[in-house]
């Protein structure tokens, strides 16, 4: 018997993390992305930013981590995810993550939903649209 699939729009989930510069350094070793924007606080000085910033993939990967732990949940299949970053996130700070139903698709148990990652000003830093799978 399938699970129910009682999702609606306006649902979802949210959380702050605090991404730290070991955080930064430790994504870095394990992608690969060496890039002195995110890892030399002297480069990043020289550049438009001012400042060291937060890899962009690394704010995606905390939105994989809400939909496949926090919501919908474990088991959830990320298929699709549209972002566009809207300014930088700064080593050193806390973001918060948030996830939305804006449709859903029951014979296909699929979700789309708006994904937000905002920065200590309440800023918004990436704005996208996920759509995922919900197993039975």
């Amino acid at each position: 018997m399938a699970k129910e699939f009682s999702y609606q729009p306006g649902d979802g989930f949210s959380f702050e993390r605090f991404i730290s510069a070991e955080d930064v350094k430790r994504f870095a070793e394990v992608v690969g992305d060496l890039n002195p924007i995110h890892l030399d606080a002297e480069f990043a000085a020289q550049s438009f930013f001012k400042k060291r910033i937060v890899h962009g993939a690394f704010l995606a990967g905390l939105i994989s981590k809400a939909l496949g732990m926090d919501f919908p949940g474990r088991g959830t299949v990320y298929i699709s995810q549209n972002s566009t970053f809207k300014r930088p996130v700064y080593v050193d700070t806390t973001v918060k993550i948030e996830v939305k139903v804006t449709e859903t698709i029951p014979d296909k148990r699929r979700l789309v939903l708006d994904t937000t990652v905002w920065n200590e000003n309440g800023e918004v830093c990436l704005a996208g649209t996920a759509v995922v799978w919900i197993p039975e």
